[in-house]
């Protein structure tokens, strides 16, 4: 079975000002269970805003956390504002922003699936890397989103073997979603589990700030929790080890 090699795979856009190579943070297929089509969608690694190839100071103020989510045909822009009435989503089409964008996606071709907790412990004391894919149905639109993600933080206890997975961030769909664009349907969150059957997800969504004088005063973070039947599955390259 082929698993993503998250460290070594990219987006890149081809531009006149600038060429940017940005690597993949998390992946998400969305399969029609009815027609048996699917797309594939990327979540890249967030960075800040900046400027390019000028003198002086080079980070925009106010700054803001710029990232998003690609496919080969679309693009949506997340830029993460101060406060969240200033977040900003912008989508695009490939072939009519960029002189060209390439996803360049590597994969171990032999990941060995981990069946049990024994082997999910054993493998993390290894400091092998784990690749995880988290799998979601809908019922009501007979779709299917598979997660594919690195794990970054992985609990472990030895005897009895028991893991928890924290990490993040990745994307997820909104099944109940009525826009026409799929990849506006994602949000970006963290996921955590401890067994093979359920997820729990904490969404980035705009939040009341408590302490704010002005009760009207909101942040983005990740501040929603959502908890879904899912199957969990966790997977490991071939060992480079000697």
């Amino acid at each position: 079975m082929t698993a993503i090699d998250f460290a070594n795979s990219y987006m890149t856009w081809f531009a006149a000002g600038n060429n940017a190579r940005i690597q993949l943070d998390a992946a998400c297929t969305i399969v029609d269970e009815v027609s048996g089509n699917e797309e594939q969608f990327y979540l890249i690694a967030p960075c800040r805003a900046e400027r390019c190839y000028v003198p002086g100071q080079l980070f925009r103020m106010p700054n803001y956390e710029f990232s998003g989510i690609w496919s080969q045909e679309e693009f949506l822009l997340i830029r993460t504002q101060w406060v969240s009435e200033r977040d900003n989503r912008t989508y695009g089409v490939n072939r009519d922003t960029w002189d060209d964008m390439h996803l360049d996606i590597r994969h171990f071709v032999e990941a060995t699936e981990l069946p049990d907790r024994a082997s999910i412990v054993a493998a993390t004391f290894a400091n092998q890397p784990l690749i995880a894919r988290t799998e979601l149905r809908n019922e009501a639109t007979q779709q299917r989103a598979v997660l594919e993600y690195p794990v970054r933080t992985m609990n472990v206890l030895p005897n009895p073997p028991q893991f928890q997975v924290d990490t993040g961030p990745i994307i997820i769909p909104n099944f109940s979603s009525t826009t026409t664009r799929q990849i506006e349907d994602f949000a970006m969150a963290y996921v955590v589990y401890q067994d093979f059957e359920q997820a729990e997800f904490i969404r980035r969504e705009p939040v009341a700030v408590p302490s704010a004088e002005d009760p009207a005063t909101q942040t983005t973070d990740y501040s929603v929790i959502q908890l879904s039947p899912a199957r969990n599955e966790l997977w490991v390259p071939p060992s480079t080890r000697p």
